[in-house]
This record gives C-alpha cells, structure tokens and sequence, in this order.
C-alpha cells in the first residue's frame, strides 16, 4: 500500500513509483471540491506515449489509460460532482499470471487483458474491460504525479499541462494486488519450459 497525502507531489521517477503493470490494483483519491467546481489532475503516471490518469474535467472524474498511444481507455462519470468531500476510486481486475512468468523464459502473464472499474462515493460509474494492457514499461522520461502533471498529458484532447488540481486531495492511496503463481501454474509453466528446451 502506497500513502500520499498533504502538498502536491509531482516530478518522481517512474523507477521510484509504484508498478500498476500486469497486476491488479485500486487507486483511492479522497478529495474536497469548492464550491464553483473543480479541475485538474489527481494523479499521473506517464503521459501523450503511454501512461494513465486520474482527473476532473468540469467536475467530472475521469481516468483514462493511455496504451503507448496505440489507444486510449476512458471512464469518466456521467455526473458532476457537488461540492464538499467525494472519494474517487478506480479499482482494476487483471486476468493473467504477471511479471513470474517470465522468470520461466514465458510471457504469457504480461499484457493481458483485464477490467477497470471507476467509482464515485461507493458508486459504480464506469466500467470497461481492457483487451490489451501495457506489457513491460511506460515511458522513462515521464513521472509520477499527483495534483499536477509535469510531463505530457495522456490526452491531449481534455487537457494541457500542468493543470493544476483546484480542489483539495486529502489522501491519495495506491493498493497493489499482484498475481500469485499456484503450484499448478508454475508446473504447467516449467513443463512448456522444458518441452521448449527439448524442442530446440
């Protein structure tokens, strides 16, 4: 579990940022809206090449996934939200093996596919199922931010940087759950391992 709270945060390196690659995950922001609405960026990692953002646009939570600028993935809640405290929580469920494959010459558990879920105080707004996932790394020249984006936007049709968050982030939370190989998995992953072996 990652804890962000207090000041803006923007500028950490990628290398120092927490993985949401080939994992599941829930990103937890809980903010404050002033009256008038609000604007701007929650959090970032990556950007106009690959990465994925939590915004508000006119009030509205957004988050989208950008895949290498191959495409992009929006969920975003039809409503506005009303000023005072809102939490945003954007939960994804991926369905593969994850980065242990690999260690059996296999990449078969990276890429894959998997569903995100955007909720708005404890409420289903979005949902969307991912048929492709970002399989190794984002762009190393963009970071990890969160009430502002230095680098380049994920899209650069909803905003430009640095877009500023003008609410208030009380606490932003990154929960990680990654894949566990079973014994079965990890047999079935060494038998194509050697079979592979055995083929050449």
């Amino acid at each position: 579990m990652f804890t962000y709270a207090g000041e803006t945060v923007t500028g950490i390196p990628g290398g120092a940022a927490p993985k949401l690659l080939n994992t599941s995950y829930t990103i937890t922001a809980d903010i404050e809206v002033p009256q008038g609405g609000v604007e701007g960026i929650v959090h970032t990692n990556g950007g106009r090449f690959g990465g994925y953002g939590m915004y508000l646009l006119k009030s509205k939570p957004v988050f989208v996934w950008n895949l290498l600028d191959l495409k992009r993935v929006r969920w975003e809640s039809p409503e506005a939200l009303a000023p005072g405290k809102h939490t945003v929580v954007f939960d994804f469920k991926y369905d593969g093996l994850g980065f242990a494959t690999l260690a059996f010459n296999n990449t078969s558990g990276i890429g894959r596919m998997g569903t995100g879920v955007l909720k708005v105080d404890g409420k289903v707004v979005a949902t969307q199922t991912m048929d492709r996932t970002v399989p190794l790394l984002l762009p190393w020249d963009e970071t990890f931010d969160i009430g502002a984006d230095t680098g380049t936007p994920v899209d650069d049709h909803d905003y430009q940087v640095p877009f500023k968050f003008t609410g208030t982030i009380d606490k932003l939370t990154i929960a990680l759950d990654p894949p566990k190989l079973t014994p079965e998995d990890e047999k079935k992953l060494s038998d194509a391992y050697r079979a592979a072996q055995d083929g050449q």
